[in-house]
C-alpha cells in the first residue's frame, strides 16, 4: 500500500452492523480511508446501520458472510464488531488473509484460548491491530498518560477508579475501565483480589453475560490489581450507585482526576508537598457523537500501517485486561483470595 499522501486510501470493511455503525462512520469521515463494504448476518441490521453511521444508503457494498467480503474485497483494514464471544474467527481469518490492520471491539474475547489465538495470529502475520477500549483515544485520558510519563506526578503509585450505575458490569462495561487502569499503570498485571457485589457471591468462574445486554448476568465487583512496576489499583464497580465514571491517578507529588468530560490536575513542588490545582491542564473528553470518538482510533491505525506507529490499545494489553477480569471471577470463587497472573493455560 502506498503512502496516503500520494492519493491512495486504505480500503476498509466492517464486520457487524450494530456497533459497527460507529466504525463505518469513523472510516467514512477519515481522509485516510475509503469505506468499501459492511457485513452482517441480518439484513435488517444493515438496513438500520445507514442512518446510525450517517452514510448514504447503498453507498457501500454489503455482505451477509464476512468470509465472502474478505475474499471479494481487496481490504487493507477490517473492523470486527460482532458479539464478544465470536471475535476470534473473524480477526484470525482477516489476519491470515493478509489484511494489514484490524480494529476489534472490546473485550478482546471472553476466554483465554481465543485471546491467545488472536494475539499469536496477528503477531505471526505482522498484522497491525487495536482494540476499541475507546478511552485510549480520548484527549483528556491521553493527556493524563502523557503527564504521568513526563514525571509530573513524581511517578504513579495508586489508581482509584469508580464505575457506577446499573451498567456497572465487570465484562460488558468494566472492560473499558480495567483496560484504562492498565493504560495508565503502563505495566503488566501481577495479581488480583476481587469481591463481587451482593447477589453475585456464587457467580462462578465462567462469564455468563450472553452478549452483555442484561446487568443481572454480569457482576459489579471491587477489584484490587497489583502491577509489576509496583502500581496498585482499586476498581470500585457497583450498580446501586449513581451512574458515573472517573479515575484518580496519584503519585508522590501530584494527582490527576479524569472523567468522560473533564480533566483536573494538582501538583506539588516536592514529594508530599502542598498540592495546587493546575488550571492549564484542561482537555476535552468524549465528543457528543460516539462515532467521532473512533476517528482518532482509525487514524492511528492508518499510521500504524503506513508509518509503523505504536497502538494506544494493543491486543496484548486487551488480553491482560481479559485475564484481570477472569482472575476477578476466580478470586471471588475462591473466597476473595489473591490470584497470580498470568493465569495458567490448559
Amino acid at each position: 500500500m502506498g503512502n496516503i499522501n500520494s492519493g491512495n486510501k486504505l480500503k476498509a470493511g466492517v464486520i457487524g452492523g450494530r456497533q459497527g455503525a460507529s466504525h463505518a462512520y469513523a472510516y467514512a469521515n477519515s481522509e485516510e480511508y475509503e469505506l468499501v463494504s459492511v457485513c452482517d448476518l441480518k439484513s435488517e441490521v444493515i438496513d438500520e446501520m445507514w442512518e446510525k453511521a450517517r452514510i448514504e444508503k447503498g453507498s457501500v457494498r454489503t455482505y451477509g458472510d464476512y468470509r465472502d467480503m474478505i475474499d471479494t474485497e481487496d481490504l487493507d483494514v477490517v473492523s470486527v464488531s460482532v458479539p464478544d464471544h465470536v471475535h476470534a474467527d473473524p480477526v484470525c481469518d482477516a489476519s491470515n488473509a493478509g489484511v494489514k490492520g484490524i480494529f476489534c471491539e472490546k473485550p478482546l474475547t471472553i476466554n483465554l484460548e481465543d485471546g491467545d489465538r488472536i494475539v499469536e495470529t496477528v503477531q505471526k502475520n505482522g498484522t497491525k491491530m487495536s482494540v476499541d477500549h475507546t478511552r485510549s483515544f480520548v484527549p483528556n485520558y491521553r493527556a493524563g498518560r502523557e503527564s504521568i510519563r513526563n514525571g509530573d506526578l513524581g511517578g504513579l503509585t495508586r489508581i482509584v477508579a469508580h464505575m457506577g450505575g446499573h451498567r456497572s458490569m465487570l465484562f460488558r462495561n468494566g472492560t473499558h475501565t480495567v483496560d484504562l487502569i492498565s493504560y495508565f499503570a503502563d505495566s503488566r498485571p501481577k495479581w488480583v483480589i476481587a469481591a463481587h457485589e451482593q447477589g453475585f457471591e456464587d457467580y462462578g468462574t465462567v462469564y455468563k453475560g450472553e452478549g452483555g445486554k442484561d446487568p443481572a448476568l454480569d457482576p459489579g465487583s471491587t477489584v484490587i490489581i497489583e502491577y509489576e512496576n509496583g502500581v496498585r489499583a482499586i476498581l470500585n464497580s457497583a450498580k446501586l450507585t449513581p451512574a458515573f465514571h472517573e479515575i484518580d491517578l496519584i503519585g508522590p507529588s501530584g494527582r490527576i482526576l479524569l472523567d468522560d468530560k473533564t480533566s483536573k490536575r494538582w501538583l506539588a513542588d516536592k514529594p508530599e508537598g502542598e498540592l495546587k490545582e493546575d488550571p492549564s491542564f484542561n482537555y476535552p473528553g468524549y465528543p457528543d457523537f460516539f462515532g467521532d470518538a473512533l476517528i482518532p482510533a482509525v487514524k492511528e491505525l492508518a499510521e500504524m500501517i503506513l508509518d509503523n506507529a505504536v497502538s494506544s490499545s494493543p491486543p496484548e494489553r486487551a488480553r491482560d485486561t481479559l485475564e484481570i477480569m477472569l482472575a476477578a471471577l476466580i478470586s471471588q470463587d475462591q473466597g476473595n483470595t489473591r490470584v497470580s497472573l498470568p493465569l495458567p493455560r490448559n
